[in-house]
């Protein structure tokens, strides 16, 4: 049985398929409609290494044709002492195996029972992204631009 958390897609309306490995899988969700990420919510966590946690979604994906997923933290997740452990998460479109998201634990001790206790939760968003094609190509010369070689901080503070 395949459920949809907002209904049928509508005509024309891209499809994110998703696979859910375990009853208990929840769906990404938007909390608004008009919200940019999808809520992934943690099944179960796993230690990957000391500090370092994986939480499974139980689920896999299939994403629209020409698209990919981005994996980021949700803005709540500054009141735990966890953090997406690779800044931004890329879900090659394709991939299908399962959703796994990575925290980072910054307070003190291991973070065992702290990471045992965000499972139920949701701990990270999808955001769903258009694949823009591009054909590598070797110049000699780039053509200039107004910020130049500028690096970190050349714009001020």
């Amino acid at each position: 049985m395949s459920l949809m958390p907002h209904g049928e897609p509508r005509v024309g309306e891209a499809v994110l398929k998703v696979l859910r490995h375990e009853a208990g899988a929840v769906l990404p969700v938007k909390a608004h409609a008009d919200d940019a990420g999808y809520d992934l919510t943690a099944l179960s966590v796993a230690a990957l290494r000391p500090r370092v946690f994986a939480f499974d979604t139980g689920l896999s994906l299939q994403f629209p044709a020409g698209c990919y997923g981005e994996v980021l933290p949700r803005s709540s997740i500054v009141k735990t002492d966890f953090m997406l452990a690779n800044s931004v998460g890329v879900i090659d479109p394709g991939y299908r195996g399962r959703l796994r998201v990575v925290l980072r634990y910054l307070g003190t001790g291991e973070g065992g029972t702290e990471a045992e206790a965000l499972v139920g939760t949701r701990i990270a968003q999808l955001i769903v992204r258009r694949l823009e094609a591009v054909q590598v190509v070797a110049v000699t010369v780039l053509e200039g631009s107004a910020r130049g070689e500028g690096g970190f901080g050349s714009t001020g503070r």
